[in-house]
């Protein structure tokens, strides 16, 4: 029951109901002689005792929602740092010979922890450039993103593995095999990481709060570390984020997210038709965009929320971000999990009117990755008397000056 208060003779009483519900009203004023419940008129009875009896009559409003799997969906290749002609000079340059962070002392000619150049959230990418001998042969990351993270490692367009990460695991070292290097030739190495966030620190003392997120160390076979040098990005802007609506925590350094695509009405028009669960032939990142609507019935409350299916064994190992409205509301690890349902609340979703949904898929495995299931679901619509929702503010796709 929300309120309750007394208009002439009659009897307000504002509740949220999500069955057929007796119910009693003890101590009516001696002036009441009717009940309205949520602004409806309610037939009671009195007893005795001046008790007065009635029921609030439950029916199924009978939600539709959109298949998402039948929208009409876009999609961008959302790592396009692989590419001959990706251009990265707008990048940050990893140059810091010492670093802002007291708990972990720097393993690297210069600092590649993230945050001692403004990068604190959301996924980031690398990029370490040299001039090949001829005579490497393995590279050596560790890398460290927080519990459960993931990282994939790219030289030039070659694929060279990934680390697709386990529950409580938030730093890992691997090598990797590279292909034959020609000698005065120049490499890129392009490092994508999964930032899971800052770690919490549960004992007095140890700063565990401080572990760094990024590369803390990394050595190719016969050079020497200095050989290479190191670029990075995050959110674009870093600490200078630009959605000043939406929060410095709700984008990181994807290709799409740096352009403020995930945002609605993106410039898709001529993205190639193309759905998540279509899905990557082969490792990388792939950023899908769609519209919808909704017509949700006035005067309820109907809890809504995506759901990603898991039905492949063993699962597949990809990564998905979701935007809805701009909004980051899921981040869901197909390998890992376990949350699989990402409840987005009115407000958020516009309730009656458009919506924009996004979606990135990282494919951390050689043979790519689809979505199994991504579907709209509603729990129990209530009766509500809760007032409309208004929207929150959700700023349209514009060109970002500046973008990389």
């Amino acid at each position: 029951m929300r309120t309750a208060y007394l208009e002439d003779s009659a009897l307000h009483i504002t509740a949220d109901f999500n069955r057929t519900t007796p119910i009693e009203v003890i101590g009516a004023p001696e002036k009441a002689n009717s009940l309205y419940i949520n602004g409806k008129k309610v037939k009671h009875t009195v007893d005795d005792n001046g008790i007065w009896a009635g029921t609030v009559q439950y029916a199924d409003p009978g939600i539709k929602l959109p298949s998402l799997k039948d929208l009409e969906w876009k999609y961008v290749d959302t790592l396009p740092e692989i590419q001959p002609s990706y251009d990265d000079s707008g990048w940050v340059v990893a140059d810091h010979k010492t670093t802002n962070n007291t708990h972990r002392p720097l393993t690297t000619p210069t600092s590649l922890y993230s945050s001692d150049y403004g990068f604190h959230t959301g996924y980031l990418i690398y990029r370490g450039h040299f001039v090949a001998t001829g005579d490497e042969t393995s590279f050596s990351i560790h890398t460290q993103g927080g519990s459960a993270f993931g990282s994939s490692v790219w030289l030039n367009q070659t694929y060279i593995g990934s680390w697709t990460g386990i529950d409580r695991n938030s730093d890992y070292n691997a090598t990797y095999k590279l292909p034959n290097l020609q000698a005065g030739k120049p490499y890129v190495f392009t490092v994508l990481i999964d930032n899971m966030g800052l770690d919490e620190d549960w004992t007095i003392g140890t700063d565990q709060m401080k572990n760094p997120r990024g590369i803390l160390d990394y050595q190719l076979s016969g050079r020497d570390a200095s050989a290479i040098t190191w670029k990075l990005t995050g959110n674009l802007g870093g600490e200078d984020y630009r959605d000043k609506v939406r929060g410095p925590l709700n984008e990181g350094g994807l290709y799409a997210e740096r352009q403020g695509w995930h945002q609605p009405e993106p410039p898709s028009k001529h993205w190639e038709s193309r759905s998540p669960l279509d899905g990557l032939s082969g490792p990388g990142v792939g950023f899908y965009t769609a519209q919808f609507d909704l017509d949700i019935p006035r005067g309820w409350d109907v809890p809504l929320y995506f759901t990603f299916g898991n039905d492949t064994a063993p699962p597949p190992a990809y990564r998905v971000q979701l935007y809805v409205n701009g909004y980051q509301y899921a981040k869901y690890v197909n390998n890992i999990g376990p949350q699989t349902s990402f409840p987005v609340p009115e407000g958020i979703l516009n309730y009656r009117g458009a919506n924009w949904l996004a979606v990135s898929l990282w494919a951390l495995q050689s043979n790519g990755a689809k979505l199994d299931r991504l579907e709209l679901e509603y729990a129990t619509p209530v009766i509500t008397s809760m007032n409309e929702v208004e929207p929150v503010e959700q700023p349209k796709y514009e060109p970002r000056e500046g973008a990389y």
